[in-house]
């Protein structure tokens, strides 16, 4: 078994052609990162916030990868699509804590602004994570455009990594 993971993992990386290396990587560094964080046992929270930009980062990968535009907000929907398709799996199945926001704003009780809301830990973190990846990726593209080219070998991934890394580091001080 072990072998036939070897050569699936193989065949995969070196059938990607080398000038798309850089987003593959990306998505592997995420993908490593989520995986090494449950290991040692990271609240949900911060695992959520690795499969959401795991999610993002495929997804971005896959709708980069079609050249020609065959509907509207064909990137955007990809992107969700995958997603959903990553994250509300992994809901699940992973047996995941959940959080209580009391929103006591406004009105009667039990209304939309005066309520106790419970909000599932992985499904906040990863919805936080795809929202840093995409703004991660959107900085990515706006230095290479001001700047004319990229600033150092595997910025996309340096600052993808950087910023999920800090946005963890917060939630893990405010849990």
């Amino acid at each position: 078994m072990k072998k036939l993971f070897l050569l699936l993992i193989s065949f995969l990386i070196f059938s990607v052609p080398l000038a798309y290396a850089h987003c593959l990587l990306c998505t592997m560094a995420v993908g490593a990162a989520a995986v090494t964080a449950k290991y040692y046992g990271v609240d949900t929270s911060i695992i959520g916030i690795f499969a959401g930009a795991l999610a993002i980062s495929i997804g971005l990968w896959i709708g980069l990868k079609i050249k020609k535009q065959y509907i509207r907000y064909q990137l955007p929907i990809i992107v969700i699509l995958s997603f959903i398709i990553s994250v509300v799996p992994i809901i699940y199945s992973i047996s995941s804590d959940s959080f209580y926001l009391p929103l006591l704003i406004y009105g009667a009780a039990g209304s939309l602004l005066n309520k106790v809301y419970w909000i599932n830990k992985l499904l906040l973190g990863s919805l936080i994570g795809g929202v840093v990846t995409v703004f991660s990726f959107w900085l990515h593209i706006y230095i290479k455009k001001v700047k004319g080219k990229v600033l150092f070998p595997f910025q996309g991934i340096a600052i993808t990594l950087v910023l999920l890394a800090l946005t963890s580091l917060i939630i893990y001080i405010s849990i």
